[in-house]
């Protein structure tokens, strides 16, 4: 049994095994019971899946006008390396670069990344010519592997410097243009980004604004959002309405102290509840104060924007400074989407020392009538969730992202890894299957053999005993008769010696049909090989009142044929001698046996009254017959004319 002739099937099995539902997950059983090595790759699997679930569900989509920045589309490969660069404007310390790739649609998880660089490096430096430099991270030697939506996030291991150039030497190529694209750099000094809102410079110009231009490198939005774990609470944020006098609604934290300020991120709802609007009542024009007292006798402006855009999901990140108590948000102006009086954020957090110090802190909102939040807590303004998860500080949530995409790049080279061994352990089975079906098949015909076998044990035994009562039982008794019928012959009156010289004969006739009987039984000396012998002297004794004559001398057959073979031959013979004797009124029969190479020829012929064969109706003796001939898988013919005697021939393969 070739089971390598299954092997082009394996495919069609595997598309029916997906079909019912067993090919995605454990669905290959029967490969996974026989391949160790596919129950290895099935436990990784079942692993990664759980770390994944537990890092939790990503988000990304883009959400804001502002795509990122993207170098101009060339007909052919540049001559020279492309690069972008951020100025921090002084030494940071810098622990973590990333790069976020850019995309062009919401939700776009499972696409890839538009433009991504091919290959390139990361480089530091405090000379803007990059005459001196670091590198932090080289990939240049081999194409990097599409992200999709997975920043690339490098650790700089805290080395200071002003400047951060990404150098592209390889370029996407996308409907017969070169170009790269990206939706931001980050640059992490602690849990901060330094790298916001500051000057860049690139190798070649493209602006195409709202959506392309190199200031969007650093302006903090990104197809991923806010840096969050999803989770979801009741509430989206926190809404204020304009008062009735129109003057100027505001949202404030006191921090408790007066602290030295780095930072202040603005996060914007995203309505769940309702439409689902990212950047939902972002204010278009609003004000950033800060106070040395919660009462903000003596405000300082942070920031102040006339017009500014939506940010979508994306965190409003503003680089501040100086020392103060309380922070307040002051709205002037509503986004063009309604309602035009109502304003919200989701979270306000305060950086001071490198981290977020707003969490706890006394929240305020003037004019709180808003049928949105008035019944909710204020507190949600610095609870630490946006609107749709908990928020991580910028290290953990890169952290997060690598794991992800390490863990993503795993499970797609197991996937990969999968499927020979899956088709080599199906295979496998396959071949331990068709085995298994040849053990049993086998194991069925010994069985059958076997029982066959004692079958014919029994069956021999049966016919040895039986032959042997037959001998010494019956033969004992018909020798005996005969002696006592010669003795008496000698004996007894004259006109009684006819009459015992007749049992004697009788005897004797008897004692030789039970002989023909036991070589037909294959009893001791009676049974041969000597069929010719065999069939001579069943016709001189059967054909005695008829002239017998043998066309050539009876050859045996060869000593391998079967003994079964030769007793049908016999009884044939003997069966058709008696129907001569019965009905063919015959003086001569004239009798044939030959031994050819293939085949077996007997040939029983007498000048008796002769029959039309159409005309007969086939009684048992000539169905008999056929049945030998058949269990000989010979042939049996007959010629016969009325008054011109009969022909009965049998031939039979050796």
């Amino acid at each position: 049994m070739d089971v390598h002739r299954f092997a082009p099937a394996l495919p069609a099995l595997l598309a029916l095994l997906s079909a019912t539902g067993y090919a995605e997950g454990r669905d290959s059983w029967l490969a996974e019971l026989l391949s160790p090595e596919l129950r290895r790759i099935e436990n990784r699997h079942d692993a990664i899946k759980g770390e994944l679930a537990a890092l939790g569900a990503p988000v990304a989509g883009q959400t804001a006008e502002q795509f990122g920045y993207q170098h101009p589309r060339l007909d052919a490969p540049p001559l020279n390396p492309g690069w972008v660069q951020v100025d921090l404007r002084s030494a940071q310390v810098i622990d973590w670069i990333a790069l976020i790739p850019a995309q062009l649609d919401w939700q776009s998880f499972e696409r890839p990344a538009y433009g991504f660089p091919k290959r390139f490096r990361i480089d530091i430096s405090d000379d803007a010519d990059f005459v001196v430099f670091t590198t932090v991270a080289d990939f240049t030697e081999s194409d990097f592997a599409d992200p999709a939506v997975a920043p690339l996030a490098v650790r700089a291991g805290g080395q200071r410097a002003r400047y951060v150039r990404v150098t592209v030497t390889k370029f996407d190529l996308e409907n017969g243009q070169y170009f790269f694209a990206l939706a931001e750099l980050l640059v992490l000094s602690g849990n901060r980004n330094v790298a916001i809102g500051r000057p860049v410079t690139v190798s070649s110009r493209y602006e195409l604004p709202p959506r392309w231009a190199q200031q969007n490198l650093v302006d903090g939005r990104t197809p991923l959002g806010p840096p969050i774990r999803k989770e979801l609470l009741p509430y989206d944020g926190l809404f204020t309405d304009i008062p009735a006098d129109n003057s100027p609604p505001a949202m404030e934290v006191d921090l408790g102290r007066t602290m030295e300020l780095q930072e202040v991120r603005l996060h914007p709802v995203h309505a769940r509840i309702g439409a689902d609007v990212p950047g939902w009542s972002f204010p278009q024009a609003f004000r950033v104060e800060a106070s040395a007292d919660a009462k903000f006798t003596t405000p300082v402006v942070l920031f102040e924007s006339a017009n500014f855009p939506n940010p979508g999901n994306n965190p409003v990140t503003l680089q501040v400074g100086g020392a103060a108590r309380a922070v307040r948000v002051v709205f002037l102006a509503a986004g063009p989407a309604p309602p035009a009086r109502r304003f919200g954020l989701s979270e306000l957090e305060v950086y001071s020392g490198g981290v977020n110090v707003a969490p706890q802190s006394g929240v305020t909102a003037t004019a709180d009538n808003s049928a949105f939040s008035q019944s909710w807590p204020r507190a949600l303004l610095v609870d630490g969730y946006t609107s749709y998860g908990r928020l991580m500080e910028l290290p953990e949530w890169l952290s997060t992202w690598t794991r992800r995409r390490e863990l993503q790049s795993e499970l797609a080279l197991l996937a990969e890894r999968r499927g020979p061994v899956v088709e080599q352990g199906l295979t496998r089975g396959f071949q331990l299957l068709g085995w298994l079906t040849v053990g049993v098949a086998l194991a069925a015909v010994v069985f059958a053999y076997r029982v066959r076998w004692r079958r014919r044990m029994e069956i021999e035994a049966l016919r040895l005993r039986l032959a042997r009562d037959l001998h010494d039982e019956i033969g004992s008794n018909l020798a005996s008769l005969a002696v006592t019928g010669e003795l008496a012959a000698e004996t007894a009156a004259a006109e009684d010696r006819e009459d015992w010289r007749e049992v004697q004969r009788v005897s004797r006739e008897s004692m030789e049909a039970m002989r023909e009987v036991l070589w037909v039984l294959g009893a001791r000396e009676e049974a041969g090989l000597d069929l010719a012998k065999r069939l001579q002297r069943t016709a001189q004794r059967m054909l005695a009142r008829q002239e017998v004559h043998w066309r050539d001398a009876p050859q045996n057959p060869p000593a391998a044929w079967p003994a079964e073979s030769r007793r049908e031959v016999f009884l044939f013979f003997k069966e058709t001698l008696a129907n001569v004797v019965r009905h063919a009124r015959a003086k001569r029969v004239e009798l044939g046996m030959q031994v050819g190479r293939r085949d077996f020829v007997l040939v029983v012929s007498d000048d008796g009254v002769g029959f039309d064969p159409a005309q007969v109706h086939e009684g048992v003796g000539l169905k008999s017959l056929r049945e030998r001939a058949r269990d000989l898988r010979g042939q049996m013919t007959i010629q016969s004319t009325v008054g011109g005697g009969t022909t009965v021939t049998l031939r039979a393969p050796l």
